[in-house]
């Protein structure tokens, strides 16, 4: 099983699965990650169907209730900075990149004792 973690993603949304193979195969050509991110934030803005496309792909954090469940469990399992894909959801074949990911755990504060939490001393 993957570590829990906090991602951030960018996609590119298409209607056929030979368009998708043909784009991330483009993608995964690249060696450097920046360079590859500039090909993908143009791919995103020409061949998305996700309004996404208009800031290149980016999701931002992807959220455990997703309405695309099949690309968060892709997205879990993926490495960071490599393009992956294609993902099949009910709104297309997403290729996508891990752009961000924090390792997430227990901090041991279970925010009972922190400041602001609750009405006050001798409250329930």
């Amino acid at each position: 099983m993957p570590p829990i973690r906090s991602v951030q993603i960018s996609h590119i949304v298409l209607t056929t699965r030979d368009i998708a193979d043909v784009l991330l195969e483009h993608l995964q050509s690249y060696d450097d990650y920046e360079q590859m991110m500039k090909a993908f934030k143009k791919m995103a803005k020409k061949y998305s169907a996700c309004s996404s496309r208009f800031q290149g792909g980016d999701l931002g954090p992807l959220e455990v209730h997703t309405s695309a469940p099949e690309l968060y469990e892709a997205a879990m399992n993926a490495p960071a900075k490599k393009a992956q894909g294609p993902v099949k959801t009910r709104f297309g074949h997403h290729i996508f990149v891990l752009t961000e990911e924090e390792p997430l755990g227990d901090t041991g504060i279970d925010g009972i004792n922190q400041p602001g939490m609750g009405a006050g001393d001798g409250t329930l």
